[in-house]
């Protein structure tokens, strides 16, 4: 990986040592025609059309909101961010803001008066600013983001999230910083802050998630409960065994925000039941499909930060829906109606809870009270085996 160095070292932390990264990236543009200044202070022109269009350049090695407001002013000639690596926040940022933006990897927004350049990356570069996190999304770094969208509304210190996370002060204050620059958070007092863009946050979070990367997925299937009744069974497991769970994808969504059936009962755990548990509840491990679905999670994020409704500790709301995404079953759907609901993401008092969740919610199609135990066992497989080919067609088609 190609980094910003000006010695093994020595990181560039100066917006100073800019200037000459863009010198050589301009000159050798293989798209872009550029008449470079002779200083670092003066216009850049592009060469288009038999015209020339000037641009100021700011060198920012991290720019802030406060930053872009004040560049956004200085309109003649048009201001252009010139940064190590552009981030899809900023970038949006700027183009709400009128600046142009171009970044040492060849990224390149440009607006003028008959020209628009929306180039992407150059192929064989990778620059990045030492300084900038690489994802926050990932690890210690999202449990400070899925702790603040907790409570959006909620003042938060640095020193409340050190001790909900389990994170050193220097991780924390990074992720801090990073979120103030790019305006998802807003200081309130000198230690004190919250976040101001809580649904952006979310939305790039769900646009940089690989769930399959951070979890790793374990089926089961066979003649066993309804879905609550099986969430209730790996509750009082789960107690039982003194281990962290929390119920996610259409299990907790049903739960927070009733819109689709789930069909199949999904949960963060910290390790798997044994065989004997299996089988004791008819269960069997298969590859793909089924009725069961634990995720054992790369990080403990997941289970550390839960809550708890109609006697099931869920994950978060955030998590819930971010887990939705990508999914059968109606999932992607059952996170936006999760999402467009009050609720969301909000902490419930005694009074305003929802009721506990009934295990006639979650039967399909149950049997009537007069049928033989024969006829109610058919219906039931047949049920299932319909939910598994419906599972496995849409993974065909996804």
């Amino acid at each position: 990986m190609k980094k910003i160095l000006s010695s093994k070292n020595t990181p560039l932390r100066h917006p100073g040592e800019l200037p000459a990264h863009f010198h050589d990236l301009l000159e050798s543009d293989p798209d872009l025609h550029w008449k470079l200044a002779k200083t670092d202070t003066l216009p850049l022109e592009l060469q288009f059309d038999g015209r020339s269009l000037p641009f100021q350049p700011h060198y920012e090695l991290q720019p802030s909101l406060p930053q872009l407001d004040r560049i956004a002013t200085q309109t003649d000639p048009p201001p252009l961010l010139a940064v190590p690596a552009l981030t899809p926040r900023i970038l949006e940022l700027c183009k709400q803001r009128g600046i142009a933006a171009i970044d040492l990897n060849g990224r390149a927004w440009l607006r003028a008066p008959g020209l628009l350049v929306d180039r992407p990356p150059l192929p064989g570069r990778d620059f990045r600013c030492e300084l900038e996190p690489q994802n926050i999304f990932v690890g210690k770094s999202a449990r400070l983001v899925r702790a603040l969208l907790t409570d959006p509304d909620r003042p938060w210190t640095q020193a409340e999230l050190l001790k909900r996370i389990g994170a050193s002060s220097g991780l924390a204050s990074r992720i801090v910083q990073h979120l103030l620059r790019h305006g998802y958070a807003e200081k309130l007092r000198p230690r004190e802050f919250h976040l101001r863009d809580a649904s952006g946050l979310l939305d790039v979070w769900r646009d940089s998630d690989r769930f399959a990367k951070r979890t790793t997925t374990y089926c089961y299937t066979g003649f066993s409960d309804s879905p609550l009744d099986l969430a209730n069974r790996l509750q009082d497991w789960a107690g039982r065994e003194s281990l962290p769970i929390a119920f996610t994808q259409w299990t907790a969504a049903w739960v927070r925000h009733p819109f689709t059936e789930p069909v199949v009962t999904s949960a963060y755990v910290s390790r798997l039941p044994t065989t004997e548990t299996l089988a004791a509840w008819n269960l069997r491990p298969v590859p793909e499909a089924g009725k069961l679905w634990l995720h054992l999670p790369d990080d403990p994020g997941p289970l550390t930060e839960t809550q708890t409704h109609a006697g099931l500790t869920l994950a978060t709301d955030a998590q819930i829906y971010l887990d939705l995404q990508s999914t059968g079953l109606r999932g992607p759907e059952a996170a936006a109606a999760l999402r467009e609901w009050d609720g969301f993401c909000k902490h419930f008092t005694n009074e305003n809870a929802p009721g506990p969740v009934k295990a006639s919610h979650f039967v399909l199609g149950p049997a009537a009270p007069e049928e033989s135990a024969d006829t109610q066992f058919l219906r039931a497989s047949i049920r299932q085996d319909m939910v598994d080919a419906a599972q496995l067609l849409l993974k065909a088609l996804q």
